[in-house]
């Protein structure tokens, strides 16, 4: 049955994926009742329960009864906040039809969709997609779990409502989005990485590296698969779509010291806003996904990229020995147009200024241990890393080895801070504030040195979100920034 047979819909879980299924399954003459469990009168966001009468949606909080729900909707489409083994929400799927969002999404598109999910850099290289996308004339649309970007972006819901042919939506989407899929089959879909996170949620490891890999499931032939190259967590699927793949060792997109080689053609890396190693691979995967798209939803022109580098290589085939073999896949150029076109995203490795040769950088959205490693080694100079939060269950014994070095310095802070220092260094000091611990962090930084967000925890204790605990930080940063210049006025 699809969302269009639908007569009567249960969301459950408000928020603002809820709210976009409702507001789509209205606009197609459903009846909605979205179903929030909070106690009445303690919902987090109550002007979202307004939003939703507005739209004309029923709104039960409290208590959820599965069999009466049952009874009324035909289908119920679950907000990805909702654990997947929630007791309700089992019940609910033994006596109806349950989906996730984008599996909702997916099937009113009359667009395409682009698909990037992976532990880190996904929203960066969904955005570099997008990016290169429009370069080449396509009308792509931002769209699915990227939040707080700082470019247009919109849920995969509205995205998918307001959508036409013409388009092509890029979605980056979550391990929580795709625990619900069945059909969900985008055109190209990739996996930038996939290291430990979210083990609050999940029972291993192994089972939220399979989650990740859904995003593959439904694809066939005529599909593409992106990947990293010989990446143990993330195997390419056996059969079905094609598979292409980026990193030091790849075929398709290989990342070298200063260039990249992309279906062997050499494109010098200088000239493009990479300098982080970690933005190159992302560059090199978004080109691929393009790649990909272009080859599905405008053949023609890879057909003609492919052409006139054929042309080049017979004009010059004096100097070639042998056999002349051309290549199957040209990038087209203006995917290159595009990624020079990056300016980064708001709240990851965000450059907030600059005082006394001392640089402040956002990266709020580091949420996982592995994320602070790689953005601490990404700047190449001494950091101060303010860190702490809500840990997801996951393991910080990766940073003590980078602590012990003495090159970088961590002041830590939020619920979970106690845990953190008992097992990267039990003699840091805790601070009770993320402002706190940026004051102690601006007292010891010097010149040459580089003051970061990078939290490696869910903002949950003390932020509604990361975008929030980023601006929180960024306002910090800027006082500070201001010091000098108000006692020099």
């Amino acid at each position: 049955m699809t969302p269009l047979a639908w007569q009567r819909i249960g969301v459950f879980g408000l928020g603002r994926s809820g709210l976009a299924v409702a507001r789509a399954a209205i606009r197609r003459g459903a009846a909605v009742r979205i179903l929030d469990e909070a106690p009445t009168g303690h919902v987090a966001k109550p002007e979202l329960v307004a939003e939703a009468r507005d739209l004309g949606a029923e709104v039960a909080i409290g208590p959820i009864d599965p069999e009466t729900v049952a009874a009324w909707a035909n289908a119920v489409v679950v907000n990805p906040a909702v654990r997947k083994d929630h007791p309700v929400l089992l019940e609910l799927a033994a006596r109806t039809d349950v989906i996730g969002e984008i599996e909702f999404a997916s099937q009113i598109s009359a667009a395409p969709i682009v698909a990037l999910t992976g532990t880190n850099g996904k929203s960066t290289t969904t955005v570099l997609t997008y990016l290169a996308l429009r370069a080449c004339g396509v009308e792509a649309v931002l769209c699915g779990n990227i939040f707080g970007s700082g470019y247009p972006e919109q849920p995969l819901t509205d995205a998918a409502d307001a959508s036409h042919p013409r388009q092509v939506l890029v979605a980056e989407v979550s391990s929580f989005q795709l625990e619900w899929v069945r059909q969900f089959r985008p055109i190209a879909a990739g996996i930038t990485n996939i290291t430990p996170d979210h083990l609050d949620r999940y029972a291993s490891f192994a089972e939220y590296a399979a989650t990740k890999r859904r995003i593959w499931a439904a694809q066939g032939p005529g599909d593409f698969a992106i990947c990293r190259a010989h990446d143990p967590n993330v195997p390419p699927p056996a059969n079905g779509p094609t598979v292409w793949r980026f990193g030091p060792t790849a075929e398709e997109a290989r990342l070298e010291d200063t260039q990249w080689s992309f279906f062997g053609q050499i494109v010098p890396i200088s000239g493009f806003p990479f300098p982080e190693t970690h933005n190159r691979m992302n560059a090199a995967m978004a080109a691929l996904l393009a790649q990909a798209t272009l080859a599905r939803v405008l053949p023609e022109r890879v057909a003609t990229a492919n052409a006139a580098r054929v042309s080049s290589m017979m004009a010059m085939r004096s100097v070639y020995s042998g056999r002349f073999d051309p290549p199957a896949h040209t990038l087209v150029p203006e995917i290159l147009d595009g990624l020079r076109e990056f300016r980064g995203l708001a709240h990851r490795m965000e450059a907030v200024g600059a005082r006394d040769g001392v640089r402040v950088i956002n990266n709020s959205m580091c949420t996982n241990p592995d994320a602070v490693v790689k953005s601490v080694q990404a700047v190449r100079d001494s950091v101060h890393v303010i860190l702490g939060g809500t840990n997801k269950g996951l393991d910080f014994l990766p940073l003590r080895s980078l602590l012990a070095q003495g090159r970088h310095r961590a002041y830590l802070f939020g619920r979970d801070a106690e845990d953190i220092r008992r097992v990267i260094d039990p003699t840091l000091p805790i601070y009770e504030t993320m402002g706190d611990a940026f004051r102690a962090a601006a007292a010891q930084a010097r010149a040459g040195e580089v003051i970061m967000l990078a939290p490696g925890c869910a903002s949950s204790d003390q932020f509604r979100d990361f975008r929030h605990r980023g601006d929180v930080f960024r306002e910090l940063a800027k006082e500070w920034l201001n010091e000098l210049t108000a006692r020099t006025d």
